[in-house]
């Protein structure tokens, strides 16, 4: 048993699945080619496909590869990770039940398995249920009002989640949605993580980082971002000085980030006319 899942075995897949869905599953390959639902990211390391079941929708995740030059042989580095490393599916299951547990929302998990070749290379196949929400960068504040809600609900939100020991793998709005509760659901969580003893700040404030960069690269103003940082200090209670300093490096950083993007666009832009 790992937390609400069993271990499940199909083929050459192994792994685990929630309980209430081993009936639904019994042969992996079999269901995926009567369920190949729709195709909503492809590339050539990963796949993720919306599938439509009668117990509700789901998300499968297909990895064959951290990167595509490391599925291509171009870049060995990023093979040899993906090779010996441990399933990512399965960190995935076990990170999203560990949020779970903490009283935080993300996607249930309903299935995570590896399977290595004859050869020994491995692909990890990652299955969630829809969080029936819609992710934040698909509806931005239309008002300062809203705005100021959403700031200060950011903030507050991933102040408690860093608090409780977890950091997000890629902290962007397009990876939060909001419940009927406005409380943060965390998609995404194939690197998230709990936090490391050493420099345990390090990982929490690049999400900081991450996250106020995604707000400004949407169009949302610097004050948004300004206010999201001090419900952040605020719920972790941070003393004004550090809050001051910490807001102004990470602002500082984003707009650092935000000229070197514009600068590279103009040189793209260059490069086309010519």
């Amino acid at each position: 048993m790992n937390s609400a899942g069993i271990k499940y075995t199909s083929g050459r897949w192994h792994g685990y699945i929630a309980a209430d869905w081993q009936n639904v599953i019994p042969d992996l390959d079999a269901w995926l080619v009567a369920h190949p639902g729709q195709l909503v990211v492809s590339y050539r390391s990963r796949e993720v496909r919306r599938i439509v079941t009668p117990q509700g929708v789901l998300y499968a995740k297909i990895i064959r590869a951290l990167t595509d030059p490391g599925l291509t042989g171009r870049d060995p580095g990023s093979f040899l990770k993906w090779y010996c490393r441990p399933s990512r599916a399965i960190a995935t299951w076990r990170i999203s039940w560990q949020i779970l547990q903490a009283g935080f929302r993300c996607a249930k998990p309903v299935l995570a398995v590896r399977r290595r070749s004859g050869s020994g290379y491995p692909t990890d196949i990652f299955i969630s249920e829809d969080v029936q929400a819609q992710a934040l960068s698909d509806c931005l504040p239309q008002t300062p009002a809203t705005a100021d809600d959403l700031a200060a609900i950011l903030g507050r939100e991933l102040a408690a989640f860093h608090q409780a020991g977890f950091v997000h793998g890629d902290c962007i709005l397009r990876n939060l949605c909001l419940d009927s509760e406005s409380r943060l659901i965390f998609l995404d969580n194939d690197r998230s993580k709990r936090v490391s003893w050493f420099w345990p700040y390090r990982a929490c404030r690049r999400n900081l980082a991450q996250l106020g960069y995604s707000a400004r690269r949407l169009g949302l103003p610097e004050t948004f971002v300004q206010k999201m940082f001090s419900a952040y200090a605020q719920a972790a209670a941070w003393p004004e000085p550090k809050a001051a300093a910490e807001t102004a490096a990470l602002l500082a950083a984003i707009n650092r980030r935000l000229q070197l993007r514009e600068q590279a666009l103009r040189r793209k832009a260059a490069r086309s006319s010519q």
